[in-house]
């Protein structure tokens, strides 16, 4: 029995020189712990303003200074930086690049959690192939609209982001709608589209939302529409995410109209 107290101070006392050399360890590698992950939440291409210029990509997520470097990579090619902060950098794309998909790496570091890679479409056009109407309700007596995009090629353009003016018989724009486009062919089916459209790439559907919207009626849109002509007007196309495409206006279907007749009021 005399021996347990002499065995139990040794071993506290080993112990407690294993948690002085373990805090020295700790002390020595500067107490940072583990180094926080690399990541890309987004990536945003600017086309230059000036013909055959570079791209601009403005890459937005976070630990891009948890390292010894920021380096930045098109394909395993290294791009040259225009601005680097905690959650943002701008790096400079070549003009010269081939159209088509690339991926990005962003790398602050040697070990695996230190890089993000995310991928980008560089080229293409943007169209607008149809704005398309159909009618709902009992009596057929509400106009709805829709917009589909495609690329140069015919195929759908998933994500891009439509806005368009929508205007009442009476000629007064009740509404501006504003609408990504999705992967599914729509609520009308391309419907009073004049040439086929391919099946997705559309974007949601809006209501004329019944007559109370203009003449004050509360709440708005109790009746059915008015009797009439509606016209949809495209104000602008914006390219999906992670990629530069344009909007070519020039071949699209940049306004339409649908004549509403003998709805039928409640």
């Amino acid at each position: 029995m005399k021996l347990l107290r002499p065995i139990v101070i040794v071993l506290a006392l080993t112990f407690s020189a294993l948690l002085i050399v373990q805090t020295a360890a700790a002390q020595g590698q500067g107490g940072k712990g583990k180094v926080a992950a690399v990541g890309i939440s987004g990536i945003d291409l600017t086309n230059p303003d000036n013909p055959g210029g570079d791209i601009r990509a403005d890459i937005s997520g976070g630990g891009f200074l948890n390292g010894e470097f920021v380096e930045v990579t098109l394909d395993g090619d290294v791009l040259e930086l225009d601005a680097v902060s905690a959650d943002q950098i701008v790096a400079i794309i070549p003009n010269n690049t081939s159209d088509g998909d690339h991926e990005v790496t962003v790398s602050v570091g040697f070990e695996n959690k230190q890089s993000a890679s995310a991928t980008i479409r560089l080229g293409g056009e943007m169209v607008v192939s149809c704005i398309s109407w159909f009618v709902s309700g009992p009596a057929d007596e509400h106009v709805h609209t829709e917009v589909h995009v495609e690329d140069e090629n015919g195929d759908p353009v998933i994500g891009a982001t439509v806005t368009w003016e929508a205007k009442n018989p009476s000629g007064d724009v009740y509404q501006e709608n504003v609408s990504p486009t999705h992967d599914n062919d729509g609520h009308a089916s391309g419907e009073n589209c004049i040439n086929e459209v391919s099946g997705a790439g559309v974007t949601d559907w809006f209501c004329c939302i019944g007559a109370g919207k203009w003449d004050s009626e509360v709440p708005p849109g109790k009746r059915a529409c008015e009797e009439g002509t509606y016209t949809a007007r495209i104000v602008s196309v914006e390219a999906p995410a992670s990629t530069n495409m344009v909007f070519d206006e020039r071949s699209s279907e940049m306004e339409a109209s649908f004549d509403l007749e003998d709805p039928k009021f409640p």
